[in-house]
């Protein structure tokens, strides 16, 4: 799988540096602006990179196994003596790839120019590792009802687009109607608190890491019924 996987992190290079040249682009258009504000306008720039990001990787998912059907490469992928889960597995592991490297651009470039421009903004470096690490990974969790979804959808010869999005409003259904569930089982794990210093003012906030580990146990779901139907999907 580790082949596999190099393949596919080579064949979504253009993506990653696109991405990588969107963050520091955007970032360097704010940075006049962040020099005059002392660094106030650094922290605008994460809601014009980071808020539509979620959405990117929902597209992200289908179109990085849409691409394998419509240039015929599913063929020597499904011929080839792997696993459902190898070719599924290397995929997810390619956008976990770009989801990480891109938030951690999206807090890493604003955080340089704060501390640079100003003295009254302060942030740990454990507090930043745990705020990329924890946005990143709750953003990787849409990534299995994308392709959940999808292969679902390729099991069927007629009308895959249209069973391809009935599945994902049928998963966004049974997941607001599980979560409550979800939740209850790690209703024991604590809320990860931050925080950091503005202009003299401790700031905290908390993240709900019941709701996150539910998710993640619904995704770990898909992604093992995704490894299933990737083997019976149409060609």
């Amino acid at each position: 799988m580790g082949r596999l996987f190099k393949k596919e992190l080579l064949g979504e290079k253009n993506w990653i540096l696109g991405f990588c040249g969107f963050v520091l682009g955007v970032n360097f258009l704010f940075l006049p602006l962040a020099k005059v504000t002392e660094g106030f306008m650094a922290m605008m720039v994460i809601f014009f990179t980071l808020p539509a990001f979620p959405l990117m990787t929902l597209v992200r998912s289908f179109l990085i196994l849409k691409n394998e059907w419509d240039s015929n490469t599913n063929f020597l992928l499904l011929s080839l003596p792997l696993r459902g889960y190898n070719i599924v597995l290397s995929k997810v592991g390619v956008l976990a790839v770009e989801i990480f490297l891109y938030v951690f651009l999206v807090f890493l470039v604003p955080y340089i120019m704060l501390t640079g421009f100003t003295n009254q903004f302060s942030l740990d470096v454990l507090t930043f590792s745990k705020l990329w690490f924890l946005t990143a990974f709750r953003i990787l969790l849409i990534v299995p009802f994308a392709m959940f979804s999808y292969l679902f959808g390729r099991i069927f010869s007629r009308a895959q687009g249209w069973i391809t999005a009935g599945s994902l409003i049928g998963l966004l259904v049974i997941y607001s109607r599980y979560l409550h569930f979800g939740r209850k089982i790690f209703s024991y794990l604590p809320e990860v608190s931050m925080s950091f210093t503005l202009a003299g003012d401790v700031e905290t906030f908390s993240l709900n890491i019941a709701t996150m580990m539910a998710t993640f146990l619904f995704s770990v779901i898909l992604t093992l019924a995704s490894c299933f139907f990737i083997e019976k999907a149409e060609l």
